[in-house]
C-alpha cells in the first residue's frame, strides 16, 4: 500500500508504518552519482546484491537546496524504476532548525513504492539556516551542517524504520573514499553495520560514471548545495559549478546572495577560502545569475545591523574564544537603510568587497580584541549573542564599550 505525507504534516511515517515488517537493509541515498549508481546496479542486476528488494527501504534526507537538474534526473530515470521494482522510498526532512532523537523535528514528505515526486525543496532549507545566523557551511571540521540537515534526521528515521533490529546500513563510498569508509565504520553499533557495496564492487568514481552513463545516457553531477564550498575548494570544482550556474541562474544567485549576507557581517566569511564566490561568478561573465541577485537585493527587505565581536585569550597557546554579537536596529528597503548607515557611529569605510560599514570600533591585530561596526544588510538575520557576551565585550572593549 502507498502512503504519501506531505510537509505540511509533522508524523515520521506514513500511516500503515505499523502494518509493515522493519527492514533489514537501508540505503541512505544522497541523489548523487556514487549512491546512484549503487541503487541502478542494485535494480538492474541482482548478482549485485544478497537480498530481496522487498527488504531493502531507500531513504533521502532533503537539505532544500539541491541544483534543479538533480530532481529531474532522479524524476526521470530513478523514480520509475523504484515504481517498476516496489522499493519502498522514504523522503524526509527536517522542518526547524534543531531536530531531536524522537523525530520531533522531522517531516516525512513520502513514504511510498510508487513515488512520482522528488521533495528537493523540503521544509526548512539549509540556506535558510545559514541567512538567519549570518554565516556559511563550514569548509573543514565537522561539518556541521550536514550533520544537522543529513545525520540528525537519518538517525532517528532509521531508528524507527528498523524497528532497533539489526540492519545493514549502505552508503555510496567509492573505492577511492576507503578513509570516510573507515570513519563511517566507526559509527557501527549492535543494529547497525556499515556497508560500503561500491568498495566492495571495487568501483572508482569513473567506474560509477560510466556505469550511470551507459545505463541512463545521462552524466550524473555530484549532488551538493549550490553553495557548498567543498565543490568550489578547487579550480576545478569552481569551473564545474559555474557550469551549473550557467544552466541554473537561480541556484548560482541563490549561493551569491548567502554569501553576501555572510560577508555583510563577516568580511571574512567568503564561500571561497580565497575570496568571494561573486568574484569568480562575475569574471566568468554569468550574467543571468548577477541580474537574479542584484534583483534579489533590491526587492528584499534590509535593515541597519550593530555587530560587535570580541576575542578573549583563554591561555597561553591557546586559540582565542571569538564571540559575537548582532542585532537588528531598523528596517527599511534597500536605499533607505543605505541612507540610514550614514547616520550611524563611526566613520563609513567601504571595503574592497564592496560593502560600506560604519566603523565604531576597530579591531586590533592580535588578541584579546573587540571590533563593533555597523551595516547595511538584508533584512534576514537573526538577532543573536551568547549569555556573557556583554561581559566579556565590556572587559575587552573598555570604556569603548559604552558608546
Amino acid at each position: 500500500m502507498s502512503t504519501q505525507t506531505h510537509h505540511g504534516q509533522a508524523s515520521l511515517f506514513g500511516a500503515d508504518t505499523s502494518t509493515r515488517r522493519h527492514p533489514r537493509h537501508v540505503l541512505s541515498y544522497g541523489l548523487g552519482l556514487d549512491s546512484t549508481a549503487v541503487l541502478l546496479r542494485w535494480l538492474t542486476d541482482p548478482s549485485s546484491r544478497d537480498f530481496d528488494l522487498s527488504d531493502l527501504v531507500v531513504i533521502t534526507a532533503m537539505t532544500g537546496d539541491e541544483f534543479s537538474a538533480t530532481g529531474a534526473d532522479v524524476e526521470r530515470y530513478v523514480l520509475p524504476e523504484l515504481r517498476r521494482h516496489r522499493v519502498r522510498f522514504v523522503q524526509v526532512g527536517r522542518h526547524q532548525l534543531l531536530t531531536t532523537a524522537a523525530g520531533e523535528g522531522i517531516t516525512t514528505f513520502s513514504d511510498t513504492t510508487e513515488p512520482d515526486r522528488l521533495f528537493v525543496e523540503g521544509a526548512y532549507a539549509l540556506s535558510t539556516e545559514m541567512l538567519t545566523a549570518g554565516t556559511l557551511p563550514q569548509r573543514g571540521g565537522a561539518r556541521k551542517c550536514s550533520a544537522r540537515a543529513k545525520g540528525a534526521v537519518l538517525d532517528p528515521v532509521i531508528a524507527r524504520l528498523t524497528g532497533g533490529q539489526p540492519y545493514q546500513h549502505y552508503v555510496g563510498f567509492e573505492l577511492d573514499e576507503m578513509g570516510r569508509a573507515e570513519r563511517d565504520a566507526a559509527y557501527n553499533t549492535a543494529a547497525r553495520t556499515g556497508r560500503y557495496p561500491l568498495i566492495q564492487w571495487g568501483w572508482t568514481r569513473a567506474d560509477c560514471d560510466a556505469f550511470v552513463y551507459n545505463l541512463t545516457g545521462r552524466r550524473w553531477l555530484k549532488s551538493a548545495c549550490s553553495y557548498c564550498p567543498f565543490a568550489i575548494s578547487s579550480a576545478r570544482g569552481v569551473q564545474s559549478t559555474l557550469q551549473r550556474y550557467a544552466a541554473d541562474p537561480a541556484a548560482g544567485a541563490l549561493a551569491l546572495f548567502i554569501e553576501h549576507v555572510a560577508v555583510c557581517i563577516n568580511d571574512k566569511q567568503t564561500l571561497r577560502p580565497t575570496g568571494r564566490l561573486y568574484d569568480d561568478v562575475a569574471a566568468a561573465g554569468l550574467t543571468g545569475v548577477l541580474d537574479l541577485f542584484h534583483r534579489r537585493l533590491d526587492d528584499t527587505e534590509h535593515a541597519i545591523y550593530e555587530v560587535r565581536r570580541v576575542a578573549k585569550v583563554r591561555g597561553t597557546g591557546t586559540r582565542p574564544v571569538i564571540a559575537r554579537s548582532v542585532r537588528l536596529l531598523d528596517r527599511g528597503s534597500r536605499a533607505e537603510m543605505a541612507a540610514a548607515l550614514l547616520g550611524m557611529p563611526g566613520q563609513l569605510h567601504t571595503g574592497n568587497d564592496g560593502i560600506a560599514r560604519s566603523i565604531a570600533l576597530r579591531r586590533g591585530e592580535t588578541p584579546p580584541w573587540a571590533e563593533r561596526f555597523y551595516v547595511a544588510c538584508p533584512a534576514v538575520v537573526a538577532d543573536k549573542a551568547r549569555p556573557h557576551f556583554e561581559r566579556w565585550f565590556a572587559e575587552v572593549a573598555g570604556d569603548v564599550a559604552l558608546f
